[in-house]
């Protein structure tokens, strides 16, 4: 993985989402090498991010109040 996190399975049993949103907020401050030279060359993706790369506002919108009960 592009992230350093392991293989799919390691962090399936060792990511919570603690840090999760912990990782995010790095990134935010020190965003991945790859994403910054996309960004410098002006590189864009060609359409939407595939489920698994979605965020985590995305996610929780999901589950919004109106979802809930």
């Amino acid at each position: 993985m592009a992230s350093g996190c392991g293989a799919w399975d390691e962090v399936e049993r060792q990511f919570t989402l603690p840090r999760y949103q912990a990782l995010w907020r790095y990134w935010r401050h020190h965003p991945p090498v790859h994403l910054m030279v996309a960004a410098y060359l002006g590189i864009k993706p060609e359409g939407p991010p595939p489920v698994d790369e979605v965020g985590l506002a995305d996610l929780l919108a999901m589950f919004g109040d109106e979802n809930i009960g």
